[in-house]
């Protein structure tokens, strides 16, 4: 008797889809503009932390419009040229949790490139906003 290879590769597929989506499993990143005055913007940067912890968030503005930084609680922020580096050790954002960091920039429209970073190194994929 012939038996059928369908379950198999159906079974195959199944945990390569679940590999590949708990691979690419990261934190989020979304961009709003709060503000905006004469030559400058206030951008909302929000992370969303969808499993493990975020303790640091770099934002990279290929144009350099970026001058200044608000941190929230308990994290530090610093701006130089087209790179600002948000970190913390002690109030990470948690899984299921998200936190906002403002950006004062020149040009409210430049992509941005936000990498994250866990205790140790980066996680998750890099995103342009």
């Amino acid at each position: 008797m012939k038996r059928s290879r369908l379950p198999i590769l159906l079974g195959t597929l199944a945990v390569v889809a679940l590999v590949g989506a708990s691979a690419a499993a990261g934190p989020t990143v979304s961009k709003r503009v709060l503000g905006e005055t004469e030559g400058a913007a206030v951008l909302v940067i929000q992370v969303t932390a969808t499993e493990g912890s975020v303790f640091g968030v770099t934002i990279e503005d290929a144009s350099g419009s970026m001058f200044d930084v608000v941190a929230p609680n308990g994290w530090v922020g610093i701006t130089s040229g087209g790179k600002t580096l948000f970190r913390t050790d002690e109030k990470p954002i948690r899984a299921g949790s998200r936190l906002a960091f403002r950006v004062l920039t020149t040009n409210k429209d430049a992509g941005l490139t936000v990498t994250f970073q866990d205790a140790e190194s980066i996680v998750g994929v890099a995103q342009t906003i």
